[in-house]
C-alpha cells in the first residue's frame, strides 16, 4: 500500500516514466517512457480523453485555446529560471520544485491518485474545464508568492482553491494530501456545483491522508481525529443530524473546526462502510428530500439517523492516529 499524507515524498515512488499528458512540455512515446519489463497498453486511449503513460485519464481533453492561455498566464507571472510549467489533463501547474520532483508530483498525486478519487467519486462530470495549480515548494516561497501574485498573505499555511482565480495555490511541502484536497474541491465543483460545504469539505479533507488500497484511494485518520475524539468526551460533536442541514456560512462559522471533523469522520465511516460513493450519488441527484434521507437510504432504510450517528460515534472513539 502507498500512502500520501503530509510527509512530503510519501505515496512517491521513485517513478521512471516521464510524465505523457495533455499539453505536458516533456511528452515521449509510450514505447520509450515504459521502463524495463514494462508492456505498453496496445490498446489506443479514447480520443475524447487525455492520455498518461498510454492509458486513459479520467478528464476529457481540455480546450487547447483555455490550456494555451493559463501556460501562457503561469509564464507570464512566473520567472521561467525558477519555475517549471506543465500540463496534465485539466491541470495547468507552475510550480518552483525541481524538474524531477514536479514529474513525481504530476505522474503519482494527480495522475495517480486524483485520477482515481475522479474515477471512484466523481463520476458524473469529469472536469474538463481548465485549472492553474501554483505549486510552492515550501512555506516561505508559498507566502512570498501570494502576496506578490494576489497581494495578499494566505489564510491558510496548506493551500487553497479559489473559484474566483479558477485556481488551486499550494504549499505543497505540506505534501501531496494537501493538494489532492483541494482537488477534489475542483473535481466536485465540476460534477456537482451545488454541493454543500459540509459533503465538499468532509470529502476534501478525507483524503489529506490516503492510501492506494487495491487500487482505490481511501482516506485513514488524520489530525482531525483528536479534535473530535475531545468533541466527543465533552458532549460538544457536531450532531449529523444537524451538520447534514448546515448552510455553508453556518459551517464555516464558529464551530468550524468540530464541523470539519465530524464530516470528515462520518466520511470515512461511509468509506469503511462501503456506503460513501452511493451517499454522495444520492446527495448529488437529488434522490432523496433530504441529505438526512441520503444517509439513511444507503443502510437500506434500517437506521435512523441518531442510530447511525451513534454507531459513527462509538467508532471513531475506537480510532488511534497511525
Amino acid at each position: 500500500m502507498k500512502r500520501l499524507s503530509g510527509k512530503r515524498d510519501i505515496g512517491l515512488r521513485a517513478l521512471a516514466v516521464v510524465l505523457l499528458a495533455c499539453g505536458s512540455r516533456w511528452g515521449r512515446s509510450a514505447e520509450n517512457a515504459a521502463g524495463a519489463g514494462d508492456k505498453p497498453n496496445p490498446l489506443p486511449a479514447p480520443a475524447s480523453n487525455c492520455v498518461y503513460d498510454g492509458k486513459a485519464l479520467p478528464w476529457p481533453v481540455p480546450d487547447a485555446k483555455k490550456v494555451e492561455a493559463l501556460e501562457k498566464e503561469l509564464r507570464d507571472q512566473l520567472p521561467k529560471e525558477d519555475f517549471v510549467v506543465l500540463t496534465v489533463g485539466p491541470w495547468v501547474l507552475g510550480t518552483d520544485l525541481s524538474e524531477v520532483e514536479a514529474k513525481r508530483f504530476a505522474g503519482s498525486t494527480i495522475a495517480v491518485y486524483a485520477a482515481r478519487i475522479q474515477k471512484q467519486l466523481f463520476t458524473k462530470s469529469p472536469r474538463s474545464e481548465p485549472v492553474k495549480v501554483y505549486l510552492f515548494k515550501d512555506s516561505d516561497s508559498y507566502t512570498v508568492w501570494n502576496v506578490k501574485l494576489f497581494k495578499e498573505r494566505p489564510s491558510t499555511p496548506y493551500g487553497y482553491y479559489s473559484r474566483a482565480r479558477r485556481s488551486l495555490v499550494m504549499n505543497i511541502g505540506t505534501g501531496g494530501g494537501t493538494l489532492l484536497h483541494e482537488m477534489a474541491h475542483a473535481m466536485a465543483e465540476a460534477d456537482f456545483e451545488k454541493i454543500p460545504a459540509w459533503l465538499n469539505e468532509g470529502l476534501g479533507s478525507l483524503f489529506e491522508a490516503s492510501m492506494d488500497r487495491n487500487g482505490r484511494v481511501v482516506g485513514f485518520t488524520n489530525w482531525r481525529l483528536t479534535g473530535l475524539q475531545k468533541d466527543l468526551e465533552k458532549g460538544t460533536a457536531t450532531k449529523l443530524k444537524d451538520l447534514l442541514e448546515l448552510s455553508d456560512t453556518e459551517f464555516y462559522g464558529e464551530r468550524s473546526g468540530s464541523n470539519y471533523a465530524a464530516s470528515r469522520y462520518l466520511m470515512q465511516y461511509l468509506q469503511d462502510n462501503g456506503k460513501l460513493e452511493a451517499f454522495y450519488e444520492r446527495v448529488r441527484d437529488g434522490k432523496d428530500e433530504t441529505p438526512a434521507a441520503s444517509l439513511c437510504k444507503v443502510f437500506d432504510g434500517k437506521k435512523t439517523v441518531a442510530q447511525i450517528e451513534a454507531d459513527c460515534f462509538a467508532w471513531v472513539k475506537t480510532l488511534r492516529l497511525r
